[in-house]
This record gives C-alpha cells, sequence and structure tokens, in this order.
C-alpha cells in the first residue's frame, strides 16, 4: 500500500502537537486552535494560511518549535528555501531532538546545492536517532551525488 508522504507529515505533525500540549500544563487554548488550523491547511496544500496561521501561533508562543517546523514546510513547499532554513533554525534552537526541523532543513540544503549542510543534518539525526533508515540512505544518496 503505498502512502501519500504529506498525509503522513501531517499524522506525524498532529502527534507532535497533541504531545507538546499534553507536555504543557496550561497550554494557550487560542495556540493550539492555531496550530490545527496550521496544520489542516499544510493537508489541504495552503501554503499562505499555513503561514498566517503559523504566525498567530508565534505571537502567543514564540518558543513553540512544532509552529516554526510547520511553517518552514510551507515555505519549503512555496520554494522559499532562505525562509524555510531560517524557521527550521529557529526550531532547533528551540528544540535539539526535532527531527522534523534537522529533515526538513537538510532538504531544503540538499536542493540549493549544499549537499555538506545536509549530510551534517541527517548525521545529526542519527545522533538523536540512531536507527533513522532514511538520514542514513538519504546520506548515501548525497555522497553518491557529490
Amino acid at each position: 500500500m503505498k502512502y501519500n508522504s504529506k498525509i503522513i507529515i501531517c499524522l506525524f505533525l498532529f502527534l507532535l502537537v497533541f504531545s507538546y500540549a499534553s507536555a504543557q500544563e496550561e497550554y494557550n487554548p487560542w495556540a493550539l486552535r492555531y496550530l490545527k488550523q496550521s496544520i489542516e491547511a499544510l493537508v489541504n496544500g495552503d501554503y499562505d494560511e499555513v503561514i498566517v496561521q503559523s504566525n498567530l501561533v508565534l505571537r502567543i508562543d514564540p518558543n513553540s518549535s512544532v509552529s516554526y517546523t510547520i511553517r518552514a514546510r510551507a515555505y519549503f513547499e512555496k520554494d522559499d528555501m532562505e525562509r524555510a532554513i531560517a524557521d527550521c533554525n529557529q526550531a532547533i534552537r528551540l528544540d535539539r531532538n526535532n527531527l522534523s526541523a534537522y529533515s526538513l532543513r537538510a532538504h531544503a540544503y540538499a536542493r540549493t546545492g549544499g549537499l555538506e549542510r545536509a549530510i551534517s543534518d541527517w548525521q545529526a539525526m542519527l545522533r538523536i536517532d540512531p536507527n533513522n533508515e532514511t538520514a542514513r540512505q538519504n546520506i548515501e544518496i548525497a555522497i553518491n551525488n557529490r
């Protein structure tokens, strides 16, 4: 059975959002609402709306690594690698274990010709999750494409 990668990413983000919200004793309900709306917009491919909703979350919670990651995905899909990388940098600064941000930043670097930086991010993913086969495969592909 073949799965749409966008659906898998969105399901992962839903789980991330709910685990993040449950870890917060009193997470702002408006921030959570905007976060859910940004994910729904991502599922629907409405990247401008993802950015709008993510901006609303970040006004309420400027430390939301999840929102930076979601907004980075929207920028990536809009082919704005500079902003995607900047948001991934911020997401990683806030959460050093944010595998989604490392992966997205690696792909953005690879798309812009920064294979060494991409490899470095995939290696960082392996330090966090040594069993991450996707990161391992991406490193192999990048090394073969140098």
